[in-house]
């Protein structure tokens, strides 16, 4: 009786799959990166003990942190029966030192009677990162929202007024004051806002948890809500916020995870 009962809990276990089938998402990986994959309608794909969303033809898009530096491990649980374990490697990525000179106190050290703010303005942030959608646009392939020098590298470990701080969150590119900002892919608005570290920000959601930042605008010429085509208008240059010129802060984010946009655009 005890050796049924053994096969039959044998049986009833997932098989694993040594498949020769190619990954389901392209590689090189790289820290900072975020990744469209596909698997067959009706698979289902694990990522760090999370169930990812998939859309209805089973594609998915998956970001590593800057800090990620274990290998991916995809699990991909087959309609048809048993699993297939992916493990990809991850390249991890040199950051720089920055030092910033010239910005004003208070920015570095915020003063006592600005501390609300900045925990609302963090907390819109937040809630406009948690939206999870159904949009489709993390498909495209993503172009620059604008071009110009780049000043400011993603994951760079900043000393601001000769005071360490975090580091960069995002990549920043310097074309000069007024030069127009497009969206990279397309997507909705979900923030616009005026905030005490960024100056004018927006946040547009590209579906599936992956949304982009833009920062320090002069004008945002978007309002919250708006469907937008990659390539539309949605804002101006400028150096509002925490700025010693203008410049275009671009950060990328998966949830909560900041992510790197010179990966996407192949220049990290």
């Amino acid at each position: 009786m005890k050796y049924i009962l053994a096969v039959l809990l044998y049986l009833s276990l997932p098989i694993m799959v040594f498949s020769a089938e190619p990954s389901p998402i392209k590689g090189p990986l790289k820290q900072g990166g975020y990744y469209v994959g596909h698997v067959e309608r009706g698979d289902k794909v694990t990522f760090q003990g999370e169930t990812i969303k998939l859309s209805d033809d089973g594609t998915f898009v998956i970001g590593l942190g800057w800090k990620y530096k274990k290998q991916a491990n995809i699990r991909v649980d087959h309609k048809a029966g048993g699993y297939t374990m992916y493990h990809l490697a991850v390249i991890s990525h040199d950051y720089q030192t920055q030092e910033i000179t010239g910005l004003p106190p208070k920015y570095v050290s915020p003063p006592q009677d600005v501390q609300e703010r900045i925990t609302r303005d963090a907390m819109a942030v937040r809630k406009a990162r948690a939206i999870d959608s159904d949009l489709q646009n993390f498909r495209e392939k993503i172009i620059w929202p604008v071009k110009g020098r780049i000043s400011g590298r993603f994951g760079s470990h900043r000393i601001l007024n000769g005071e360490p701080r975090s580091p960069h969150t995002g990549l920043d590119i310097a074309p000069g004051a007024g030069a127009i900002i497009v969206a990279p892919l397309g997507g909705r608005v979900t923030l616009v806002s005026d905030q005490y570290f960024t100056g004018n920000t927006l946040i547009i959601d590209h579906g599936h948890g992956l949304s982009s930042v833009y920062a320090h605008m002069q004008k945002t010429l978007v309002k919250e809500g708006q469907v937008l085509k990659q390539g539309d208008q949605i804002g101006i240059v400028g150096m509002t916020g925490r700025a010693t010129g203008p410049h275009l802060h671009w950060g990328i984010n998966w949830y909560c995870e900041r992510l790197n946009a010179g990966i996407a655009l192949d220049i990290e």
